[in-house]
């Protein structure tokens, strides 16, 4: 097996990154483009970390799901924008391959046996076109702005995106020609749309204003902030569910960005005393700004994973959002 083999395979099952799982003579593939229960060729693209599986790309479709959909995104190809990995059915199954992610990851190496009960799927709109709250670009040789192709330093030119929200779009097409590789972010704020450059790590670029369950949230410009409109809101709701009915006389909120999480406890419990830990000292000033109306909160930029190391006390609810990468056990055995 080599790169730009051509395989016929039959697609198992959903995987994590965007892809479906096939196997060719025992060896696992994972492939681009393609959906479970599809006989496709696909072309081999490269060896997975591990050097035991392979990377592939779906080049045609010979027995198609039911689930399948015609792109409506000229850029979405083999070769084109490597933003998007499931242009090519509906948002609802979507929704649903990523919840089976979910539950396989948390029962595979999470070990969390009633993974399928405690997951669910919120059924957020808007849910299919034109929703992205904020998108980053990079300039081409030419100067035309575009994103970068899947596992490429390779530019797509675009004219639009049909996720990003029409008011991205719209300041996209007024766009002045960049720089070779000079990168952008286009951020929706409350009431405007912003272009902040990315390389301008000069902390004196206008905040964007986020709105949360009606109350307003000031995030750097380059900061995190959730993509979809309504992520923060369904996260924050979801909270409030759940500690409705508990005693909560104190609490920590870890990882905790502009204090959206800890606003939505404080919500609910509003006298609680809040212990709010983030690293980046740019969102832990945000937090304080944001949660200033409420006088039992103490704000600290640290790391968690040392901040962690450090308290002497009991909270009776930890909140935590970590990136990526996630906690790490020696958080998770301090938290518990």
């Amino acid at each position: 097996m080599n790169p730009g083999d051509l395989l016929t395979l039959t697609i198992e099952k959903v995987a994590h990154g965007g892809f479906c799982v096939a196997r060719f003579k025992g060896v696992v593939i994972f492939v681009r483009h393609a959906l479970p229960g599809e006989v496709v060729e696909a072309q081999l693209l490269a060896l997975a970390p591990g050097k035991k599986s392979w990377f592939a790309q779906t080049i045609n479709v010979l027995t198609s799901s039911p689930q399948r959909v015609k792109s409506k995104c000229e850029f979405f190809k083999a070769d084109g924008c490597g933003g998007c990995d499931w242009q090519h059915t509906t948002a609802k199954y979507q929704q649903e391959l990523k919840l089976e992610v979910l539950i396989e990851q948390l029962t595979r190496f999470g070990q969390v046996e009633n993974a399928a009960e405690i997951c669910t799927m919120h059924a957020v709109e808007p849910s299919q076109d034109y929703w992205r709250s904020r998108i980053r670009l990079v300039a081409a040789e030419n100067g035309a702005w575009g994103f970068r192709k899947f596992r490429s330093h390779e530019i797509q030119e675009i004219d639009k995106c049909l996720i990003a929200d029409e008011k991205i779009n719209q300041v996209l097409s007024t766009l002045e020609p960049g720089i070779e590789n000079d990168e952008v972010l286009i951020v929706n704020s409350k009431d405007e749309t912003i272009v902040y450059p990315v390389e301008d790590r000069q902390r004196n670029t206008p905040a964007a204003i986020q709105e949360v369950d009606g109350h307003d949230f000031s995030v750097a410009g380059d900061g995190f902030w959730q993509v979809h409109p309504a992520a923060a809101s369904t996260l924050s709701n979801a909270i409030k569910n759940e500690i409705k009915d508990a005693t909560i006389n104190s609490f920590a909120d870890l990882y905790a960005g502009v204090g959206v999480l800890a606003h939505a406890v404080l919500q609910i419990h509003p006298n609680a005393k809040a212990t709010v830990v983030e690293s980046d000292r740019n969102a832990s000033n945000k937090a304080i700004d944001n949660l200033a109306a409420f006088k039992t909160v103490k704000v600290f930029s640290d790391r968690v994973d040392r901040w962690v190391n450090k308290v002497k006390f009991d909270f009776d609810l930890v909140v935590l959002d970590p990136p990526r990468s996630g906690a790490g056990q020696n958080v998770m055995r301090k938290i518990c």
